[in-house]
């Protein structure tokens, strides 16, 4: 274990900071979750900052970046909401916590404009949880409720309209809950584990745009046998098998509906069926390891792919399930976009190492940026850092040697980073190579 002495020593003489990359079509909303969070936001194409500023717990900034890659750097993890969240509100998403998670204890949600009777946003709580909602600076909390395991809280109407357009914190005892901000269809729907595969998914199906919305039940790595109920009528709405690589459609309006299987699966709820091309959405899709930072995904879109690459000499294939037609190869680096127009479909898509994906069309919607998932990689990669530097001064001072800065932040090589890579494991869901892990312990080791 590394003395507490030497972390805080490198810290002070080079601190961590939270140093990733997103792609937006329009604008970013950093949401802060500790207070004096120092945020920087880079154009990559300008080569410049296009904002700085400092957010505290539950405080907002709306960020006109424009569509492109950005480069975003903080001294404490926050999160990235991007789209267009503000400027076309009929968007659909799961909201994320500060550590990328879809399954927390405490939420800040920035809902959007306006609410009705057809917009909703809903907490599920898969175990028994006392959840709040809290206006900002407020005593007292907004709603609250005792939700038995498996309940939801919805808040829809004139409700809903009275806290339209804030920043909502969300407190659940527990396990946590799940927070689902509901002003149209166009979003991937996390499992009751907090991430975007698993074998139990809760979500409101509603009726914006066009009166129905498609659930859609992915089965990448092999058959599934799924049950999808309604939770309000309790009865099933179709029971059988998804064949592995297939995916099964429901078109549904205004339904609260569980999704179970057998194995682990992806939900994501968009058009498919009902409105094949062109439908105006984003959103991000993961693949069975369900961070959204992967390098295998299937993911459906009603017309354009938006490939993103956290690594250098990412080989990236894109494949249709339908045809087998293979409508992408490249290599793409770190911090590179790729736009694609494939058309309507399921599209299969594999890196070599780690990416992500989104799908949809236009330019209106949103949802919340898988590069914060890094956040966590890039602390236990800070404590592995120090655990290296520590082993190579020991070394050294053994053969009464001393150690320049150079020597000590060369990377890692296959021996040290086979003793440290379980400390990485847990928050990087997918095994990460020697190559990406000196990639990502030398972007958080510059000084920005």
């Amino acid at each position: 274990m590394i003395s507490a002495a030497l972390l805080l020593a490198l810290s002070a003489t080079q601190p961590l900071q939270y140093t990733t990359y997103f792609y937006t079509a329009g604008e970013a909303i950093v949401q802060g979750y500790e207070a004096g969070t120092k945020v920087r936001i880079v154009s990559l194409e300008k080569k410049g900052t296009i904002w700085q500023g400092e957010v505290g717990a539950g405080d907002t900034k709306v960020v006109a970046t424009g569509k492109g890659v950005f480069g975003f750097i903080a001294d404490k993890k926050a999160t990235i909401l991007v789209g267009t969240p503000t400027s076309c509100t009929v968007v659909g998403y799961f909201v994320k916590d500060e550590k990328g998670a879809f399954r927390s204890n405490r939420f800040f949600a920035q809902l959007p404009a306006g609410g009705g009777s057809a917009q909703h946003f809903v907490l599920w709580a898969y175990d028994a949880s006392n959840v709040s909602l809290w206006k900002p600076g407020a005593k007292e909390p907004f709603k609250s409720a005792e939700l038995p395991a498996g309940g939801f809280l919805d808040v829809t109407g004139n409700e809903l309209a009275a806290i339209a357009g804030q920043n909502i914190e969300v407190r659940s005892s527990g396990k946590g809950v799940a927070a689902q901000v509901y002003y149209d269809e166009g979003f991937m729907v996390p499992a009751d584990n907090g991430r975007g595969s698993g074998k139990r998914f809760r979500v409101y199906v509603g009726p914006l745009t066009n009166q129905v919305n498609d659930l859609n039940v992915i089965a990448q790595g092999s058959d599934a046998n799924i049950t999808v109920r309604d939770l309000k009528a309790k009865k099933v709405l179709f029971e059988g098998k998804v064949p592995k690589g297939g995916i099964k459609t429901l078109t549904l309006s205004d339904k609260f509906v569980e999704v179970t299987s057998d194995v682990a699966v992806n939900a994501v709820v968009a058009g498919f069926e009902h409105y094949k091309a062109g439908y105006a959405e984003h959103h991000f899709q993961t693949g069975l390891e369900g961070s959204g930072i992967e390098n295998d995904f299937m993911v459906t879109t009603s017309g354009e792919l938006w490939l993103f690459s956290y690594f250098t000499d990412n080989v990236v294939t894109v494949t249709d399930t339908a045809t087998g037609k293979n409508v992408f190869s490249g290599t793409l680096q770190a911090g590179a976009v790729r736009g694609l127009q494939p058309g309507f479909g399921l599209f299969k898509v594999k890196g070599t190492k780690g990416l992500s994906v989104m799908g949809g069309a236009s330019t209106c919607g949103a949802d919340y940026s898988p590069a914060g998932g890094m956040f966590a990689v890039d602390e236990a990669m800070f404590e592995v850092i120090a655990q290296v530097r520590e082993e190579r001064i020991r070394e050294a001072a053994a053969q009464g040697k001393t150690l320049n800065e150079a020597q000590l932040q060369a990377p890692m090589t296959g021996d040290e980073w086979k003793r440290n890579a379980s400390k990485v494991a847990p928050a990087a869901a997918r095994p990460m190579s020697l190559e990406e892990a000196n990639e990502r312990a030398a972007t958080i080791q510059q000084q920005k």
